[in-house]
């Protein structure tokens, strides 16, 4: 997820933003009592999203919060949501996807990224062997080797690796539901996993190509400059993809929980198409033609 799955936080109402920042520092509290006390260094906003999906699944009067202080803002108290089982569950995986993460920059950056990589990997190594993870975390393990081998191959098409994260997502969405449950869920993270790994290949095309490292677009485009019409048929596809989870997300069983509905429908319709405005930025190569 890291860094694409975020609302626009202007869009929000304030009891909106207000539940969002409390969902937040409860998954805080919880990656230090279930993964680590220095784990929580690797969460990151997009955590939120998991587990308001997953909150859905919850009673309603196992979701509270209370005013509360904490090391990160020691003098004034803070809205901090209760743990319960969505907040727990997103803890606990979301750590796991850290991990993976991490290791997988250890194994494809440059130095200074790897070395950083590797420092952090400790932070958050227990949630990857945790009973209660431990398949979801084999999963994700199996599908990234698959992803490297398709790097190491050269793949040209960003569908089939996209296909193999959204898989991963699609699972830690859907993990431990039932029936309709985790059909739903399982669309979630699937267009949403072929999202993110389709966009950061798109926002790393020039750090790639200068590097030298695997992108499936700089294959697909033979490593030449992109056309402000091959960003558009990018943009394309990712908008798309926003449809697919768009559909999915409108069979999500919100019910009268109004503040996370108004929360997650803004990352779809705000957060994400915001976060792939890089797209539209000028031609630059005709900019260049009409200079010469």
């Amino acid at each position: 997820m890291f860094g694409y799955v975020k609302p626009v936080q202007g869009e929000l109402l304030v009891k909106e933003l207000e539940f969002y920042r409390a969902t937040y520092c409860g998954i805080c509290r919880a990656m230090k009592r279930y993964t680590g006390k220095l784990s929580n260094v690797t969460l990151s906003y997009d955590s939120v999203f998991l587990a308001l999906v997953r909150m859905l699944y919850v009673p309603d009067d196992k979701i509270g919060a209370k005013m509360k202080r904490c090391i990160a803002h020691p003098l004034k108290k803070r809205c901090i949501l209760n743990e319960n089982e969505a907040v727990a569950y997103t803890a606990k995986v979301f750590a796991a996807l850290a991990y993976h993460k991490l290791d997988d920059d250890a194994y494809d950056e440059k130095r200074g990224k790897r070395l950083l990589a590797n420092i952090a990997k400790p932070l958050v190594k227990s949630a990857v062997k945790r009973e209660d993870t431990k398949a979801i975390a084999e999963l994700m393990s199996e599908k990234l080797r698959e992803i490297r081998r398709l790097e190491k191959e050269g793949c040209g098409s960003v569908d089939i690796p996209a296909s193999l994260f959204g898989e991963i997502l699609g699972e830690v969405f859907s993990a431990g539901l039932d029936g309709n449950d985790r059909l739903v869920t399982r669309e979630c993270g699937y267009h949403l996993g072929r999202f993110i790994y389709s966009a950061d290949a798109a926002e790393d095309y020039e750090k790639d190509l200068r590097c030298g490292s695997y992108n499936p677009y700089v294959i697909a485009y033979e490593g030449k400059e992109l056309s402000y019409e091959n960003r558009q048929s990018i943009k394309c596809a990712l908008v798309l993809e926003c449809k697919s989870l768009e559909g999915a997300i409108n069979l999500l069983p919100f019910g009268s929980r109004r503040i996370i509905e108004g929360i997650i429908k803004n990352i779809i319709y705000y957060g994400l198409v915001k976060r792939i405005e890089f797209l539209d930025a000028p031609d630059t190569a005709k900019e260049k033609e009409n200079v010469q």
